[in-house]
């Protein structure tokens, strides 16, 4: 559809625009043949009458005059006269007879050998202009032709941006409902485990403590679970609405990773993934809005969840480098395509669409990378398929 529309509104603009300048120029060329035609014509015309004359006077005058060459030069100039400063005559070598005016002599147009004499006759064209306004006016619509092309180019690129904009809306419109859709999956889910597991209780429906403990912990997870989605919408919800107001303060980063593993930990009842942490002593204190960067991490942490087989290590690490701090979340899950590894930290996005089982909005990414930026840093990505991903969140020192 987004493909039929673009290529209606080129040719639509394109079609009239290079008809418009095949037959203008075609009207143009016409009109100067048919005018250089006819000036031909009369060229052609004012040799034969000048040649006919000349043979007419030779014919009557007597042979001993005809062989003095000062006599037949007087006849031939003579009858060139006719069309004075528009016909010249030359000699074999080259040289004119009489006295031309050599500043007409600039455009022939007709060349012809008078018969039996050693003469050329050469007629020009004076006056010039007529063609030079046809040639005025080719100019002026080349010119034209040029401004109507250049238009033309200008509303394809305004187009093409309106176009390109529509094509994004649309995408994000389509991303919006796939949003809309997988975030009341992720809602029922933690919703109806609370739902079970509080009537289970609320009835007395548990006979030993150690499931209510169990159930109690359920409860409590898939409500940390809900918390962490809440707050995604809501972070996403201020950024659209151009909220950045950030709280910074001097944090030790490495208490901040720690406590924010545990927390990942405390709350996630799939305990197959094992979070191992490296952090070296020493690390300097640096300016950050502590609870921005640490739901990053945490969204950091969901995703290496979500997307490694049960049993995969994930492993958190900070690391000092030359002019920032480095937190790394490491995974062994199945990877991120190269063709993908930019895409995914647009909002909405998601690489696994068609795994149904996978939990998410789509937006925790995307926080990770506002959250990198609000800060002055960033979020660098290595991955393979297959074999795993290393997020890197860098923060400047």
């Amino acid at each position: 559809m987004r493909l039929k529309v673009t290529l209606i509104f080129t040719l639509s603009i394109l079609i009239p625009t290079v008809l418009l300048a095949y037959f203008g120029l075609k009207a143009v060329r016409s009109e100067r043949s048919i005018v250089e035609r006819s000036m031909q014509e009369r060229y052609e015309t004012m040799a034969d009458i000048i040649e006919n004359e000349i043979d007419t006077t030779l014919a009557g005058v007597s042979r001993s005059f005809v062989k003095n060459k000062t006599v037949v030069e007087l006849i031939i100039l003579d009858q060139a006269s006719l069309f004075k400063d528009q016909v010249s005559v030359h000699r074999a070598d080259g040289s004119v007879l009489g006295e031309a005016d050599k500043k007409y002599l600039k455009n022939p147009v007709v060349t012809r050998r008078l018969k039996n004499l050693p003469y050329t006759l050469t007629v020009y064209e004076r006056y010039p202009a007529l063609l030079e306004r046809y040639e005025d006016r080719k100019k002026a619509l080349y010119f034209y032709v040029t401004i109507i092309a250049i238009s033309a180019v200008l509303i394809l690129a305004g187009a093409a941006f309106t176009l390109g904009a529509l094509s994004r809306q649309w995408q994000l419109a389509e991303l919006k409902s796939e949003f809309a859709s997988s975030l009341s999956h992720d809602l029922r889910r933690p919703l109806t485990s609370i739902r079970m597991f509080s009537e289970m209780l609320k009835d007395n429906l548990v006979a030993s403590d150690e499931k209510r403990r169990e159930y109690y912990t359920a409860i409590n997870s898939e409500s940390e679970r809900l918390t962490q989605l809440a707050n995604n919408i809501l972070d996403f919800s201020r950024i659209e609405n151009g909220r950045k107001v950030k709280h910074l303060k001097q944090e030790d980063v490495a208490r901040l990773v720690k406590e924010t593993v545990d927390y990942f930990q405390s709350y996630s009842l799939d305990e197959a993934h094992p979070v191992s942490i490296s952090i070296p002593q020493g690390l300097p204190f640096i300016r950050i809005d502590a609870s921005t960067i640490s739901q990053a991490i945490l969204n950091l942490l969901s995703n290496a969840a979500k997307y490694s087989d049960p049993g995969k290590a994930i492993k958190v690490s900070v690391k000092k480098r030359l002019k920032d701090l480095a937190i790394e979340v490491a995974d062994e899950g199945t990877g991120v395509p190269k063709s993908e590894q930019k895409k995914i930290f647009r909002k909405f996005y998601r690489v696994h669409k068609d795994t149904a089982d996978v939990e998410g909005s789509g937006l925790g990414l995307a926080l990770v990378k506002y959250a990198a930026e609000i800060h002055g840093g960033r979020v660098e990505l290595v991955s393979k398929v297959g074999e795993g991903s290393r997020f890197t969140l860098t923060l400047p020192l």
